[in-house]
């Protein structure tokens, strides 16, 4: 389902499995975009639907829920998410988005907390938690009737969710309007001293699609790169070429002052209109935790600063600086001071004062960098 349109009948068993989906679509235009040309198109789909196993402990929330499966956890959640519309309706019920949509009815489940009893949870409300990505600990949560994200860390460090909230005080400082803004928050009993939350920017209205969802839409063709195939595609679904290409070489000068590793294209996203179907504008820029290498080794000779590795359209910060035309979208006397980074850092009880001194090191060299570019 789309909201209340049927888009095609699935076969699934009971551990959530798609074993065949009907390619007689009863509404073509709003299948699903991720995959949208291959043949199994509906079945990818919902495998990367689901809540992955290495995200946080989600594998031993499963099994203390009385879930074998992420793929079963997403079944007896009906598929919901609080990025899109997409559900999936058992035909022998008479459901409708009203009863379900997270967006206007409630839940509760915190997975961030630890779970005590086995499978209580099962018969409670639904949750937006089987249907959400990545690896880092994270859970959707409602707090004053707004819909909330709080993301953790990989380890004690409290590193991820400095970097998220460094990345809103960069954004902010530059007067760009078209950020994910995070703050830090304390959770007890956490080996961290910090978490970081957001507030969801989709709603009943807009939805978010992925750049990986755009891209795998359409089969490629040519030699074509992928940064000019998604604007191909971005722009063929209505959004403004040159309001696309101005947003998205300020995120790559953005992610390269701030020495971010990861903008695959699950980090890239566009607004779609609920209505129209048409991409009104990038999403706001959001997961900038790997900033500043993120938890792994930050680099320190000018070697390893001017060869640093990403997961991007291109393997390296210089290939992908190359992309970009306007290399004065990033106002050098907007960026914060070394010492606004050193303040946030110092937040972190467990870390140390070599840790920071390096972080704030790498901070500096790429702003002097950013004069030469």
């Amino acid at each position: 389902m789309r909201k209340n349109d049927i888009v095609t009948i699935c076969d699934l068993d009971e551990a959530g499995n798609m074993l065949a989906f009907s390619r007689n679509y009863r509404n073509p235009e709003l299948a699903p975009l991720a995959y949208k040309g291959y043949e199994d198109s509906i079945q990818r789909w919902w495998r990367n639907r689901q809540i992955p196993l290495r995200q946080g402990r989600v594998e031993q929330m499963l099994r203390k829920k009385g879930f074998d499966e992420p793929s079963e956890y997403l079944l007896k959640n009906l598929g919901l998410s609080l990025v899109d519309y997409y559900w999936i309706r058992p035909i022998d019920t008479s459901l409708k988005w009203e009863d379900v949509n997270l967006f206007e009815n409630d839940f509760k489940e915190n997975i961030m907390e630890p779970i005590s009893v086995k499978s209580s949870s099962r018969a409670e409300s639904y949750t937006p938690n089987s249907s959400l990505k990545g690896e880092l600990e994270k859970t959707w949560l409602i707090r004053k009737g707004r819909r909330v994200l709080i993301k953790g860390n990989h380890g004690r460090l409290s590193t991820e969710s400095i970097n998220e909230a460094f990345a809103s005080e960069f954004h902010r400082a530059q007067g760009y309007d078209n950020f994910t803004e995070y703050r830090l928050i304390h959770i007890k009993e956490k080996a961290y001293d910090y978490a970081c939350c957001c507030e969801a920017f989709t709603s009943s209205e807009v939805e978010l699609v992925s750049a990986h969802d755009l891209l795998t839409s359409e089969k490629a063709k040519g030699d074509i790169s992928e940064y000019e195939r998604l604007i191909q595609i971005a722009c063929r679904h209505g959004i403004d070429e040159d309001e696309l290409r101005g947003d998205l070489e300020y995120q790559i000068l953005s992610d390269y002052l701030l020495s971010n590793i990861d903008r695959h294209m699950d980090n890239i996203g566009f607004i779609r209109d609920a209505e129209t179907l048409r991409l009104k504008r990038m999403a706001p820029i959001f997961d900038t935790g790997k900033a500043f290498g993120g938890s792994s080794v930050v680099p320190y000779t000018e070697e390893e600063i001017d060869n640093m590795e990403v997961n991007s359209f291109e393997r390296s910060e210089k290939a992908l600086l190359s992309l970009v035309n306007d290399k004065k979208r990033i106002k050098a006397d907007r960026l914060p001071s070394e010492e606004k980074l050193r303040k946030l850092y110092a937040r972190d009880s467990q870390m140390s004062t070599s840790q920071i001194d390096m972080i704030a090191r790498l901070y500096e060299k790429k702003k002097e960098r950013l004069e030469q570019l």
